[in-house]
């Protein structure tokens, strides 16, 4: 389990196990991979295996670093040796990642070709590293970077046996371990944790916030069995579509039918057997009035400003006007009384809280992540058409645990520095976890562990209280 906290020596800092965000309309984003575009088969090559290869579904997370609020990694390749030291290549193009927006989510990298064998390690050769953290001053900062090493192998704690029926890959970049702040130059070492993802044995009901797997993009091709989105950079990636599949979109109308080539989409999947992704939830952006090119900027608000928006970081963008060139900028977003302010559909257990969950712009508050769909921008300024109160990842030391009807509610103590503590001034979190909260292990949460929730935070009356759409790190209900 992945933890953040901050020690300072001096000006030096060094960034332990922290914080990120499940996605919304967009959190949207769980999860975007950024840059140009590849198609929808597996890539990868044999390199000195011969055996018969299989697609397998590549997914890719972070580790939490609480002042980090962008960070994207170019990774270049991806290669796996297995125990008799015979390798294989499973990333053939090399592919921009943000991870910060990945704090307890995962999202498909790519879906590879992978002769059937034991593996015992991966060698990750990435560049270009990009960052902007927040400072003690909660001020964001563009950092200087310097990368240290351009390659990284991480040795599997346990052989992984690759087959047609068995798990997924997760490519876990721990950023706390990866990031060292002095003044405002970032040294970064990039450190992987690799690890086997049990596929799902069933879907999860529909009355769940979702399944802690998500991608953003947009709609290559679409049919009544499966769904192709562009996430930016990489391959495209093909989802399967059920009977089950939920839709969700604008109106209480969305269906299959509604979503068309071009248009924005967040999917909620699960891993199935034979390299499938399974879409579970399916949510399709309000269309544009105007007809023009939707984009959607998604990160944490920094700066109210009185009477006409705010100011944010960017980072996950989607659409036509944005690249991965803009992550980490500071945006303005101007708002009217014709914005809309809204709460996404994908967290469904709003029901019996024992307060009023609301997103207005009167309570939107800095340290909400938050995600703006827009067809007007001018450099870094955005006129918002929407806005929606996105899901985010929030870390620290459980310090209370008690239950308030149907929902347990623990007491979250942020870590000192952390980027949410640095701009909303709080120093606690209340979370509110039921049984629509998807737990990604079986790790009991005790006062005084560590917690790690992701979810939509609401300012109530100047307390930030998360309902939780997923715990990354424990069994949050029973």
């Amino acid at each position: 389990m992945n933890h953040c906290s901050t020690r300072t020596n001096a000006d030096v800092r060094k960034i332990r196990p922290p914080t990120l965000t499940l996605t919304v309309f967009l959190a949207l984003v769980a999860g975007l991979v950024i840059g140009c575009n590849s198609n929808a088969m597996p890539t990868g090559s044999a390199g000195d295996l011969t055996s018969a290869a299989v697609a397998v579904p590549v997914l890719i997370t972070d580790a939490p670093a609480d002042q980090l609020v962008a960070f994207t990694l170019t990774l270049n390749s991806i290669v796996l040796t297995n125990s008799a030291g015979k390798t294989t290549s499973i990333l053939s193009t090399p592919t921009t990642i943000e991870v910060c927006h990945l704090d307890g989510i995962q999202e498909a990298l790519v879906t590879a070709s992978i002769p059937e064998d034991t593996y015992v390690s991966a060698q990750i050769a990435f560049s270009n590293p990009q960052i902007t953290y927040i400072n003690s001053s909660g001020q964001p900062v563009a950092a200087s970077t310097v990368l240290a090493t351009t390659s990284y192998t991480a040795n599997f704690a346990a052989p992984i046996a690759i087959s047609n029926t068995s798990s997924s890959l997760l490519f876990d970049l721990l950023a706390s371990q990866s990031v060292t702040i002095s003044g405002t130059t970032v040294t970064v070492s990039p450190v992987f944790s690799v690890k086997a993802v049990p596929n799902a044995t069933a879907a999860p009901s529909s009355g769940k916030n979702g399944t802690g797997m998500q991608q953003v993009g947009t709609i290559v091709s679409v049919s009544p069995t499966s769904l192709v989105i562009e996430p930016g950079s990489g391959s495209d990636v093909t989802f399967a579509l059920t009977s089950s599949t939920v839709f969700q979109g604008p109106n209480a109308a969305t269906t299959l039918a509604s979503l068309t080539a071009g248009e924005l989409v967040e999917v909620d999947f699960t891993t199935q057997t034979s390299g499938t992704l399974l879409a579970t939830r399916v949510q399709l952006l309000p269309p544009n009035p105007g007809g023009q090119p939707l984009n959607l900027l998604t990160g944490p608000v920094t700066t109210l400003v009185a009477g006409t928006g705010f100011k944010m970081v960017l980072m996950q963008p989607a659409g036509p006007s944005l690249n991965p060139s803009n992550i980490g900028a500071i945006y303005t977003v101007d708002t009217s009384s014709s914005t809309v302010f809204a709460i996404s559909p994908q967290i469904v257990s709003l029901a019996g809280l024992p307060f009023t969950p609301s997103f207005t712009a009167a309570n939107l508050a800095a340290g909400q992540t938050v995600a703006v769909t827009t067809s007007a921008i001018s450099g870094t300024t955005a006129t918002a058409a929407d806005v929606y109160l996105a899901p985010q990842t929030v870390d620290g030391t459980v310090t209370a645990i008690s239950t308030s009807g149907s929902y347990d509610v623990y007491t979250l103590s942020l870590a000192s520095g952390s980027a949410f503590a640095s701009l909303s001034g709080a120093s606690t979190v209340v979370v509110y976890a039921s049984s629509a909260t998807a737990a990604m292990s079986s790790t009991s949460i005790a006062v005084g562990s560590q917690g790690r929730f992701n979810g939509l935070i609401f300012n109530d009356s100047g307390t930030f209280r998360m309902v939780a759409a997923v715990c990354p790190d424990g069994t949050p209900h029973p």
